[in-house]
């Protein structure tokens, strides 16, 4: 069994930490349309930049940006 991100969590964050994307934009350096490409579920964020971009939100690590589906090996 394995697992895969399925939804991206970021403007369900945005609303929380009360942050704009503009204001991660500045945080992390990472471009707004990059980001609003992983908002919009279009692009899946690497380790290293959902890592980034927990950091910068104060999330308890990278997995908080999506929500995730199982997935079972068929042998």
């Amino acid at each position: 069994m394995r697992y895969e991100p399925d939804r991206c969590r970021l403007k369900e964050w945005y609303k929380r930490k009360r942050i704009s994307q503009r204001d991660l934009h500045i945080i992390t350096g990472i471009a707004e349309s990059q980001l609003s490409q992983y908002a919009n579920n279009n692009q899946t964020m690497t380790l290293g930049t959902a890592h980034t971009i927990a950091k910068a939100m104060k999330l308890h690590g990278p997995q908080a940006l999506y929500t995730w589906r199982k997935i079972l090996d068929s042998d």
